[in-house]
């Protein structure tokens, strides 16, 4: 399993890693949204990312979710709240018991610790695709996800280990939320590429479906064996499908990534998803790891 550490500090990495390049301007922009207002900016996200993690950030309720600070912090501002965040985490979350995680606090409105953590860390997560949508609308490169997995994020036996997170519920609960950045859409909008400040445009939402359901794809090959492939179309590697699909044609390929991920992952045992399999790009790295990069 993954111990929730483990999970909490890759993606407080991962979130450092996509501020790479930023000068002070970049970080304090607030891009314009098509129906008029303003965009965060990226130090807002830093400081309320920041307020997630720590356990009474009073002094951070200016970047809470009920409203943007119209001033955002500078960088080095937010750059000092996450250093706080990431260091109180270290502080406590590593040796954290099953109790202490399953206990529920008043200040978490009845949830536990250890959802609470999960919470954190899947909205971190939520605010690494902004900020990387916003770099490129700057002209920065896109920051390539994942890291170096492998290295800090790598499955392991689970006996001994403690409170855990299983790969089925954490992979039923991203389906889920990635669904529901789908509402709403129209088929247009969903194929639509905005510019960049460098001139080129972003790939489009269908084609990231496409990408997503890809990755869910590629699991399921690895643990049946199964080349499957859902039409011609490439959602991987560099560049982007200049001309993008339709959107109902990549709710369905979407559909059918959830549906076979839920054939096999809610009974995988330990062994399976400690497994390696000889095909594919990752083929060093076994099926869980392969689960969380997905």
């Amino acid at each position: 399993m993954y111990l929730p550490i483990e999970v909490a500090r890759f993606t407080l990495a991962e979130f450092n890693r996509n501020l790479e390049g930023l000068s002070e301007d970049d970080a304090r922009a607030r891009m314009n949204k098509a129906g008029g207002g303003e965009m965060n900016a990226i130090t807002w996200a830093m400081a309320h990312i920041a307020g997630h993690w720590l356990s009474r950030p009073e002094r951070l309720e200016n970047f809470d979710f009920r409203s943007a600070d119209p001033a955002p912090p500078t960088l080095a501002d937010a750059r000092a709240w996450l250093d706080e965040a990431a260091a109180f985490t270290e502080g406590w979350l590593p040796n954290a018991d099953p109790e202490l995680l399953g206990s529920k606090p008043d200040f978490l409105g009845g949830e536990s610790i250890g959802t609470g953590v999960m919470r954190a860390t899947l909205h971190t997560w939520f605010h690494c695709g902004e900020i990387n949508a916003v770099r490129q609308l700057l002209g920065h490169p896109e920051i390539a996800f994942l890291g170096n997995i492998t290295e800090h994020l790598e499955w392991r036996d689970p006996a001994g280990r403690g409170t855990t997170y299983r790969p089925d519920d954490l992979a039923r609960f991203a389906i889920s939320e990635f669904e529901r950045g789908l509402k709403g859409l129209t088929a247009e909008e969903a194929v639509a590429r905005v510019a960049k400040a460098d001139g080129t445009r972003m790939n489009s939402i269908t084609w990231t479906m496409g990408h997503v359901s890809t990755g869910w794809l590629f699991d399921y090959a690895l643990m049946t064996g199964e080349r499957f492939q859902f039409g011609e179309r490439v959602f991987f590697g560099p560049g982007a499908d200049p001309t993008p699909p339709i959107l109902e044609e990549m709710r369905v390929m979407f559909a059918q990534a959830k549906s076979l991920t839920e054939t096999w992952l809610p009974d995988a045992t330990d062994e399976l998803l400690s497994s390696k399999r000889d095909f594919g790009p990752l083929a060093s790295e076994n099926l869980a790891t392969q689960l969380m990069r997905a």
